[in-house]
């Protein structure tokens, strides 16, 4: 009996630790709002940024996103993207602009991909 649950229970972990990678590649694509969003806390990873509430974002009727959260000292966390421009966007922290510039670079940069 020994002998058969030991590769049971390998193959049982090997699947979970499978299904935990996809689960891990799966945010790398997306449509412009996942986009925006996984840019933003980028943006504030790489500036030492930390949150109390990672920002959420909501899509307008016009196609442009807008996220909100807060950092871990209560200031505001705000970026947008405008639908004219889905590469663009704009993150700010309080009333600093902490970043403005491309929505793929910073994706790009956070995933090494040098430009």
């Amino acid at each position: 009996m020994r002998r058969v649950a030991f590769p049971v229970l390998l193959l049982a972990a090997l699947a979970l630790a499978g299904c935990s990678q996809v689960a891990a590649i799966a945010p790398v694509g997306g449509n412009h709002l996942t986009e925006v969003r996984f840019a933003t806390i980028d943006v504030l990873q790489q500036n030492d940024i930390a949150l109390e509430e990672v920002p959420t974002c909501t899509r307008a009727s016009d196609g442009a996103i807008s996220c909100a959260g807060t950092t871990a000292d209560g200031a505001a966390v705000t970026a947008s993207s405008p639908a004219d421009d889905p590469d663009n966007f704009t993150v700010t922290v309080g009333s600093d602009t902490v970043f403005t510039g491309s929505v793929s670079a910073v994706i790009d940069q956070a995933a090494g991909i040098a430009p």
